[in-house]
């Protein structure tokens, strides 16, 4: 039996996809005896690289007291001290965040932080077009300006050398929280909080910025710890829980844990931050299970629209709204969900016009396109989107105030940072991490770039398939919805915890409902033990050609529908079984 295929499934005719089932020397069968699980289950949770039983049991039942000391993060003493001091002395502080989710719900974090012990603070959101990412030297002048003495930059301030000595020059020191790779020299901040940073022994590098803020958050309200504050403390961890999944870090070890328990006490309460709830409430999730794909999917692109095409301090304010301002709550919702709809039609367009530029072309190793009509806030979506279509690490450049600007999405086995780093005389400015990146350059600068990056590519022709990781093959028959309620235990699903996916081959096709203008097919399949199988298929409909038999590649769901649940396969692909299926 045929254990994986490559075929052509984009409309374009780009994008070849193979599927491969996992193989792993794990004892499966004693795995699930001693994790009493299935051995479904327990080959899914080898297949996700768990084999002792202590690994198993912290994967299955994340606890929040296996979170790691806080105080070894390099720096964390000296930035508890200093931002301490300040509010004792009622020093004026200002909270510099960035214009996406991770940096908004740090802004939030923080500032609720420092508002509760008394301090006299406020933030600062940088505008995506006109000041780009970080600190920058005009705005540096107006907080000074504004007689702030201590300024605390999250998810951000890593590669702000120049700034942070400027903003010392005006009398303001500086306190960084960031996630970000660091450049070969550090700001002279009076503390840096990073786990990546060099000699921090710190053992889990992946936090994002929200993390590192909750955790921080935790530390600077430690003397002042009551029992009142656990329902703050469980807000604060559903909003790293967001920045956590919005932010795509890795959904391992202090990750798993903030985003398992955020997203239960969110789903707990979902007015438990009111402007979020606001945003819930119209995005129509309050009566439904919040998981990660909502906060991925509905909720985080949401919050994120602000940043792109207005400012990401009106999410903030959303988040900073009291339960007792209901029209405010509702009103900013609404913008936010309106920017997010304006938002997905300018990156539709500027897919469209990027695919006709490379369609039917033979395609360099790493894809380098302009596109000076694009709104520079989709660049890194639309970027993501020809990376998903094409296999090929992309950079998308978009026409910015004197410069082209631009952002990387990356593929595995290719570090685009690393790439970009190696040629940063290129660059007016740069940063980011392994998988993404943003730039700024000179429009002569762009011809280089491409053939230098093309140069330098190690990647081959087999880099350039989408694999599909199948953790096994599953008979029809023993798809249950004990099955899938056993399966939800290994959510949240994510970077590097991804959902399982099985295959089954020669499902017979009892009847297919296309609905065209929703690119959606819902299947009924027949089993051999006589039962009817429900599977739903997104954005598949150019795949199927009325054919009775089709070997399935799915994770299985529960679907709740009349107060009744039964299972469920959602369809990632499919194709025409073969005959020796039989």
């Amino acid at each position: 039996m045929k254990s994986n295929f490559e075929k052509t499934n984009c409309a374009d005719g780009m994008t070849k996809k193979k599927w491969e089932i996992r193989e792993t020397d794990a004892d499966i069968r004693l795995m699930a005896s001693v994790l009493n699980v299935s051995e479904i289950t327990a080959r899914a949770i080898a297949n996700r690289g768990i084999r002792s039983k202590n690994a198993a049991i912290s994967f299955l039942a994340p606890s929040l007291e296996k979170l790691h000391d806080t105080r070894n993060l390099k720096d964390m003493d000296k930035a508890l001290e200093r931002v301490s001091a300040a509010v004792s002395a009622r020093e004026k502080i200002m909270i510099y965040g960035d214009y996406d989710a991770d940096g908004i719900m740090s802004t939030v974090i923080l500032y609720k932080t420092l508002s509760r012990l008394g301090a006299d603070c406020d933030f600062y959101m940088p505008h995506r077009i006109d000041e780009g990412y970080g600190l920058n030297l005009s705005a540096v002048k107006k907080i000074a300006d504004a007689g702030v003495k201590l300024l605390i930059a999250v998810d951000n301030g890593i590669s702000a050398v120049e700034e942070v000595h400027f903003a010392a020059t005006l009398g303001i020191q500086t306190v960084i929280i960031d996630h970000h790779e660091p450049g070969e020299i550090l700001p002279s901040a009076v503390a840096i909080v990073d786990p990546k940073q060099p000699n921090c022994n710190y053992p889990y590098k992946e936090l994002c910025a929200a993390g590192l803020t909750y955790k921080f958050s935790l530390a600077l309200r430690a003397a002042d710890f009551e029992r009142a504050e656990r329902a703050e403390n469980d807000e604060f961890l559903a909003l790293a829980a967001i920045a956590t999944l919005c932010d795509i870090t890795p959904l391992t070890d202090e990750n798993r844990i903030i985003v398992t328990h955020g997203l239960a006490v969110l789903n707990a309460n979902k007015l438990i931050n009111p402007g979020l709830g606001s945003l819930i409430t119209i995005r129509g999730y309050l009566e439904k299970q919040i998981e990660a794909y909502t906060v991925g999917f509905v909720i985080g692109p949401c919050l994120n629209a602000t940043g792109r095409l207005e400012s990401a301090k009106l999410a903030v304010e959303l988040l900073l709204a009291r339960a007792d301002e209901l029209q405010k709550r509702m009103e900013i919702a609404q913008q936010l969900v309106d920017l997010n709809d304006a938002r997905k039609k300018l990156t539709a367009e500027c897919v469209e016009r990027a695919m006709e530029k490379i369609s039917g072309k033979k395609l360099p190793k790493v894809l380098v396109l302009t596109d000076f009509e694009a709104h520079e806030s989709v660049a890194g979506i639309v970027a993501g989107r020809i990376r998903d279509k094409t296999c090929r690490p992309t950079i998308l450049l978009t026409q910015g105030d004197g410069a082209v600007k631009g952002s990387a999405r990356s593929v595995e086995g290719y570090n685009i940072f690393e790439a970009l780093y190696r040629n940063r005389a290129l660059f007016q400015r740069f940063g980011g991490h392994a998988m993404a990146a943003g730039l700024t350059l000179s429009e002569e600068n762009i011809e280089t770039l491409c053939d230098i990056l093309n140069a330098e590519c190690t990647l081959s022709e087999e880099n350039f398939v989408s694999v599909i990781r199948i953790d096994q093959e599953l008979p029809a028959e023993k798809i249950t919805l004990a099955l899938s309620d056993e399966l939800a235990r290994l959510a949240p699903f994510g970077k590097e915890n991804s959902e399982p996916l099985f295959v089954s081959y020669g499902l017979y096709v009892e009847n297919a409902r296309v609905i065209a203008e929703k690119n959606t097919i819902i299947f009924s399949f027949s089993t051999k033990n006589g039962r009817r199988l429900k599977g739903i298929a997104f954005g598949l409909n150019d795949l199927y050609e009325n054919e009775q038999k089709i070997d399935v590649v799915y994770s299985i769901e529960t679907n709740y529908w009349n107060n009744s649940a039964d299972v469920q396969i959602r369809i990632k692909d499919f194709k025409k079984s073969e005959p020796t299926y039989t």
